[in-house]
């Protein structure tokens, strides 16, 4: 099957969900014997060992300010036409220029937006609303398929889109499992050391909420890992001013380094206001890691359906009363979330299984 790959950045290594969603299923289906390429605005010496490594096309092709380069994508329409296109990403003009290009051709796409919340949808509304109405909604209206990565984000959707006539479906976001395999949670319970890794969104990752619940949990060490985020980093500095003593904020942290610190704590926290998927979450989940996360994430909905872990609401009291009931009394619980979350995310989010997902729809789209 000849595939096309289009929104990941120009980097396999760039730290991203989208992102590493895209190289990893692309590197599957290519490795399973598929003809697939990667739509690239640049190549990088990351990229280039990676389809190497993997037998992925890179497609370098430039972009305009609304498109990607006319005369070369109509070149490659015509000499490298897909058999289906998989398009990553949500209000992108470029992905909307090259919907309406295959529509002509009659070339199906499917559709994966990665970030789908309400929450997400509210920000920024009046250029969403706008740009969903005269752009964003025909483009996806006119996908041959289109997957959110947990039930609530396909859910929501549906509703941005009521009136949708094609397939949609569930398919998670796959991780990394090269390295995960070597690492176990060593189940230290004790240390009362909480983890999150992401980026410092405080309104998004709800930074602001992690600190007021450390600040009721003196006993405890939150260990936040990430880079600060441009719109909300005058927010940061104010809570910085006044961070309980308990709460350390550390640059991020990649690979082995990353899994050492995930491995050898005692529990994996994240409290977003909304959360589409989260891809620290699945990789704690996948070494075994307890987690705890605020119930409006996406993944809450599954983690109360499969009881994969500990749901919190956004309020800080709350949240704490619960987590010190957790891990000063409930031990046996954290061992039970633990064995459960894995063997969750090794049946669910092994590269391998996504990409086979992928390609069945993909058939059932063609044929």
């Amino acid at each position: 099957m000849k595939i096309w790959h289009v929104g990941g950045f120009p980097s396999p290594e760039i730290v991203n969900g989208l992102n590493n969603t895209v190289w990893l299923v692309a590197k599957e289906q290519a490795l399973m014997g598929h003809k697939v390429s990667m739509i690239v605005t640049k190549i990088n010496k990351d990229a280039l060992y990676f389809s190497e490594q993997s037998g992925l096309n890179l497609i370098h092709i430039s972009t305009t300010k609304w498109s990607y380069e006319p005369k070369l994508l109509k070149s490659l329409l015509s000499s490298q036409a897909p058999q289906i296109v998989h398009m990553h990403g949500v209000f992108s003009p470029e992905q909307a220029t090259l919907s309406f290009n295959l529509f002509r051709r009659g070339i199906p796409y499917v559709s994966t937006p990665h970030s789908m919340t309400p929450q997400f949808l509210r920000r920024d509304w009046f250029k969403k609303s706008l740009y969903s109405l005269f752009i964003e909604k025909p483009r996806l209206s006119a996908s041959s398929a289109i997957t959110g990565v947990t039930p609530s984000e396909t859910e929501t959707i549906n509703k941005f889109i009521s009136n949708y006539q094609g397939i949609l479906r569930s398919v998670p976001n796959p991780i990394e499992i090269s390295k995960l395999d070597k690492y176990t949670w060593t189940k230290n319970i004790k240390a009362k050391r909480l983890v999150y890794m992401g980026r410092f969104d405080v309104l998004h990752k709800g930074i602001d909420i992690l600190v007021e619940i450390a600040r009721f949990l003196p006993e405890f060490e939150f260990h936040l890992y990430g880079n600060e985020y441009i719109k909300t980093m005058q927010w940061l500095e104010k809570i910085k001013l006044n961070i309980p003593g308990n709460v350390y904020l550390h640059n991020p942290i990649f690979g082995d380094e990353k899994l050492k610190v995930l491995s050898e704590a005692t529990l994996y926290i994240q409290a977003s206001r909304w959360e589409a998927f989260g891809v620290s979450i699945a990789e704690a989940m996948y070494i075994g890691l307890p987690c705890a996360i605020s119930n409006t994430h996406n993944i809450a909905e599954t983690f109360s359906q499969y009881n994969l872990g500990c749901l919190f609401t956004l309020n800080p009291k709350e949240a704490a009363c619960k987590l010190s009931e957790l891990l000063n009394n409930q031990s046996e619980q954290l061992l039970y979330w633990s064995q459960n979350a894995r063997n969750f995310a090794k049946l669910n989010f092994h590269p391998q299984t996504v990409a086979s997902e992928y390609l069945n729809l993909y058939q059932e789209i063609i044929h």
